[in-house]
């Protein structure tokens, strides 16, 4: 049995919206999964194979990209980069939602393509991950002809989530909301693109279109490349009982309406932190934080832990994840932070809108990688200890 813990612990990011910071002195876990944080106990670390003096540094939860479009290998045709979900990993994010792999070429939009894709998804993620990132494939895209035993099908195989709508040949609003009530019925995670197309292959989605569709999740809330109008917006997140997922390279200034509108109306546990990657906005494996980095900016009066649960725990209650939240019964994936000259705290850091750094990756309790590239270094780096 694998037994960590973590002790002289700082600041503990929980990751849940509503409780973010914990007061707690050490985290434990036993074969990768958390089984106590709380007040330092001997108990524990005579039961600990590894020991991490932490040193006083800062943790939160690995961060886990939201709205991703990986294709079933570790290599992004469109920018031709390899190890893609390493680098993502390599800046502090432990896991990503596939949203469709559409932007794979020659994807078949066809019923038996579309389900044979959404498993194979599944299966090669599940037993493909790169140093333990973690990614969450298989997304059905919504294609004519699709029945409710074809989602049931597709339940049965482990397929949870349903692709953007509005990304395909079929752009019938009428006929991809009765879709998307038969996946709901069956129980699967509906999602849908929003604002102005992108290409020939995807249609324009306003607010009126969202909230006949009522999809739970709105990807790409800010855009990209371009938003819905910002009365639209405000309809979504006043009248919508979905997820809004904010992405890196869309509309800052959208982003940041997003999020005064979620505040007003008690819906900042709804919102969702992404990098559409790979996009037309580019391949960003630091997305999030720079998210992160723009909201603690622009909301000073809001601690940065809540806009890190918005890329952790908030992810994992929409999708029903097990890791996201440094929470009794998840997966033990975390990340050390520092400040970054000329800040010493990793929050004040966010707050002057800049990237903190990262270190020490852990992923079901195994370290998986000390040192994070294209992040500033820390200052010190937690002490490893096996017995």
């Amino acid at each position: 049995m694998s037994n960590v813990l973590i002790k002289n612990l700082g600041t503990i990011v929980s990751g849940d919206i509503n409780q973010p910071i914990l007061d707690a002195q050490v985290i434990y876990a036993e074969n990768g999964v958390i089984t106590y944080i709380g007040k330092y106990s001997a108990e524990y670390e005579e039961k600990a194979n590894t020991v991490v003096d932490a040193l006083g540094m800062d943790v939160c939860p690995g961060l886990i990209d939201a709205q991703g479009h990986p294709p079933i290998n570790d290599y992004l045709p469109l920018y031709k980069a390899a190890d893609f979900a390493v680098n993502f990993m390599a800046g502090g994010n432990t896991g990503m939602v596939s949203v469709g792999s559409t932007r794979m070429p020659g994807f078949p939009y066809t019923v038996t393509g579309s389900k044979a894709m959404a498993v194979a998804g599944k299966e090669v993620w599940e037993t493909n991950r790169p140093q333990g990132f973690k990614i969450h494939g298989g997304a059905l895209m919504l294609v004519d002809g699709l029945e409710e035993r074809d989602f049931a099908e597709m339940v049965a195989a482990g397929v949870q989530v349903v692709g953007e709508v509005g990304v395909g040949p079929l752009k019938d609003i009428k006929k991809l909301g009765f879709l998307v009530k038969l996946a709901q019925n069956q129980g699967m995670t509906v999602t849908a693109r929003s604002g102005g197309a992108y290409d020939a292959n995807t249609m324009t989605l306003t607010a009126d279109d969202l909230l006949a569709i009522q999809p739970d999740v709105i990807c790409s809330v800010n855009g990209e490349p371009t938003p819905m109008s910002d009365a639209d917006i405000e309809k979504v997140i006043k009248q919508g009982k979905s997820y809004y997922t904010l992405i890196a390279h869309g509309s800052l200034r959208s982003a940041l309406l997003a999020y005064k509108l979620a505040a007003a109306n008690k819906k900042t546990d709804k919102l969702l932190l992404g990098t559409n990657v790979p996009s037309m906005g580019g391949y960003s494996p630091l997305g999030l934080w720079t998210n992160i980095a723009a909201l603690s900016n622009a909301n000073q009066d809001v601690h940065p832990a809540a806009f890190i649960a918005m890329a952790t725990g908030n992810v994992a209650d929409c999708y029903g994840l097990d890791h996201g939240k440094l929470q009794k019964g998840y997966k033990l994936d975390l990340l050390f932070l520092d400040g970054f000259n000329p800040d010493t705290c990793p929050f004040k850091t966010l707050q002057s809108g800049n990237m903190c750094s990262t270190s020490n990756v852990i992923i079901d309790g195994k370290l998986a990688m000390p040192h994070c590239k294209n992040v500033p270094g820390p200052s010190k780096k937690p002490v490893f200890s096996k017995k």
